[in-house]
């Protein structure tokens, strides 16, 4: 069983002087409550939330954890009582001894599936795809992860040499970042030619802008210049060389952009 609550008003502002009192409790004794923060935002030094671990609701004594900012998972005994004023959580029950299933980094690949205490878990990223963060992480004693999860970007600076590919904006499709300048090449057989399939497009109108260039020089010719949501018909080289030039200004961005290549 699993289920998610939320603040009140959520995800709009909650309200001035409020005190909420939440009890979970698992429906299997011999399970516990893992609680994953989905989203987290409280007014720091004055509002808190407040955990504790089964027992009569404000027990100090069964106080987990008093939580002024945090966006982190954390599961216990049987009944976990709840003081908070802010929050999204998800609410799942595991088995004791375990830290629960922590998820799969979006383009990557995971080695493993054990939650237990000791087990570990080992990442890594789908080709083209660099890895941020640990390579393996251990269930501890103490029923907690050792490490989040990593999470898989694709590189800002890249030469592609296979016959096809995938080509995307950083981070997509969560959005960009500011002040980006990316560069990457597509490099096929000599006397090839590069065929690109725009999936998704969608960025900042007028201030952020995509161009594709033909060869591998800054100076070679452009075949197009994209901005906006609008997505770009298909695209094919002259020569067996693309040049992909990306740049975000200071503010704002949009979705990014997914694009394929494949090469004849």
């Amino acid at each position: 069983p699993s289920g998610v609550f939320t603040s009140p008003n959520f995800p709009f502002q909650y309200d001035s002087n409020a005190q909420c009192v939440w009890v979970i409790t698992a429906i299997n004794p011999n399970k516990v409550i893992q609680i994953n923060f989905e989203e987290f935002d409280l007014e720091i030094g004055y509002d808190t939330l407040t955990i504790g671990d089964g027992g009569e609701v404000g027990d100090p004594k069964t106080v987990l954890k008093l939580v002024p900012d945090v966006s982190a998972w954390l599961w216990r005994k049987h009944v976990i009582p709840l003081k908070m004023k802010l929050i999204f959580v998800v609410l799942t029950e595991i088995e004791k001894e375990s830290c629960g299933d922590p998820g799969t980094p979006l383009y990557g690949i995971r080695e493993g599936d054990g939650f237990s205490n000791r087990d570990v878990l080992r990442f890594e990223c789908q080709f083209g795809f660099e890895l941020i963060g640990e390579k393996s992480i251990v269930c501890q004693e103490n029923n907690q992860w050792s490490a989040n999860i990593p999470i898989c970007i694709f590189p800002c600076l890249s030469n592609f040499t296979a016959p096809m590919g995938t080509v995307l904006s950083p981070d997509y499709p969560e959005g960009y970042g500011n002040n980006l300048n990316c560069i990457w090449t597509i490099i096929s057989d000599l006397g090839s030619r590069i065929h690109l399939s725009f999936n998704d497009f969608d960025l900042e109108s007028q201030f952020d802008f995509l161009a594709i260039k033909d060869g591998d020089s800054p100076d070679s010719p452009i075949l197009g210049t994209f901005t906006g949501a609008e997505v770009p018909s298909h695209l094919t080289s002259n020569s067996h060389i693309l040049r992909l030039e990306f740049q975000a200004d200071h503010s704002m961005s949009g979705r990014g952009f997914n694009i394929t290549y494949n090469s004849e």
